[in-house]
């Protein structure tokens, strides 16, 4: 009896399923509770929200070319940037809250598209609707 007690060492076990069944739980927990980080931006979006539209006036459409030439449609109107951006300016003085819809396809030039995001910011219009009608042929 006397050598058991000396011989022998119990060590002591860490149950390791009941650990990992808690840290699954965390991951878990701290998922489903992870609110997405939305970044403000300098550009201010209007998602539709199912309640109609209040706005005053009827839409100004501008479409944007996918053609390597400056040019953009508005009302069924060809327009040179230069002349548009004034046009812009115009339409701002009158009521800055004109909603727009720009109409740009998935192969238009980006560059094209920041231009006029740039316009409508210098004329300080705030109604801006970016959409993308593919139904549309330019």
């Amino acid at each position: 009896m006397r050598n058991r007690r000396k011989g022998s060492k119990v060590e002591a076990e860490i149950p390791m399923s009941s650990m990992i069944d808690i840290v699954f739980l965390l991951l878990i927990y701290f998922i489903v509770t992870q609110k997405p980080i939305i970044e403000e931006t300098l550009i201010q979006s209007n998602l539709p929200d199912g309640q109609p539209s209040q706005n005053r006036g009827f839409p100004l459409k501008i479409d944007v070319f996918q053609e390597d030439g400056e040019l953009y449609r508005v009302m069924n109107h060809i327009w040179k940037p230069k002349a548009l951006f004034e046009y812009l300016d115009g339409i701002s003085e009158n009521d800055p809250e004109q909603p727009i819809i720009i109409n740009c396809g998935a192969r238009a030039k980006h560059k094209k598209l920041i231009k006029l995001l740039d316009a409508c910011a210098a004329a300080e219009l705030t109604n801006l609707n970016v959409v993308n009608d593919e139904s549309k042929s330019f």
